[in-house]
């Protein structure tokens, strides 16, 4: 019985023996993961990750939707103006809350059609993770938006005296710039050390290595 590894070496090559891109692109395509069909753990991460997309989501609007409301209480107790921004967020979060609810629901019965397709292998599962990622981020948005807005009836004139700031308040104030700065190089690394890995499959054709590297994680 031929291995698995050495049945992806022949993929890449023609009956004469010689390299055949054809062959090699079919390859690549399981050496970038197609080949590994979708387990019962995928689906079972899955699914769970859609659950606590949804939770984000409804956390999130339910958070928002008080805040903005007793943001209205406040303005109207201590007598400030609101800005422009915590009017369209009223509209958004709290006279169209329902919207929002109804677009939460609909997301998530979407999700679980992409894993319930995903178990039957007629999908990718990494559908069902981009679009439950997709809810997490928008609800994240969503919350630095009401989170802005909030904080928009306390910004004080820039030359206005304030007490003096702790060491470590300092250092937070330049850490985050440095380490976002951190994190787009290193996936910016990954991301061209993955271009050029496939680069020299396309180009070369995958050798044994790789067959045995694709196949031990199957």
């Amino acid at each position: 019985m031929v291995p698995d590894s050495l049945t992806h070496l022949k993929a890449g090559m023609n009956r004469a023996g010689l390299f055949d891109p054809a062959g090699s692109a079919r390859c690549n395509r399981g050496m970038l993961g197609r080949l590994r069909r979708t387990s019962r753990t995928d689906v079972g991460l899955a699914l769970s990750f859609t659950g606590v997309g949804y939770l984000v989501w409804a956390i999130v609007a339910g958070v928002s939707r008080s805040t903005v409301q007793e943001l209205i209480k406040s303005s109207a107790v201590r007598h400030f103006t609101l800005r422009d921004s915590a009017h369209v967020l009223k509209i958004i979060f709290v006279e169209a809350g329902i919207v929002i609810d109804l677009v939460g629901l609909a997301w998530l019965a979407a999700t679980l059609f992409l894993v319930l397709w995903a178990s039957r292998q007629r999908l990718s599962i990494s559908w069902a993770w981009v679009a439950a990622m997709g809810q997490v981020i928008i609800a994240a948005l969503g919350a630095v938006l009401v989170g802005w807005a909030a904080y928009q009836p306390h910004v004080v004139p820039a030359n206005a005296a304030v007490p003096p700031t702790a060491t470590w308040a300092l250092v937070s104030t330049i850490s985050l710039p440095i380490v976002v700065a951190i994190s787009v190089v290193l996936w910016v690394t990954v991301l061209v050390w993955l271009l050029v890995e496939r680069g020299r499959v396309n180009r070369h054709g995958p050798t044994l290595r790789d067959g045995l590297r694709t196949n031990f994680y199957r």
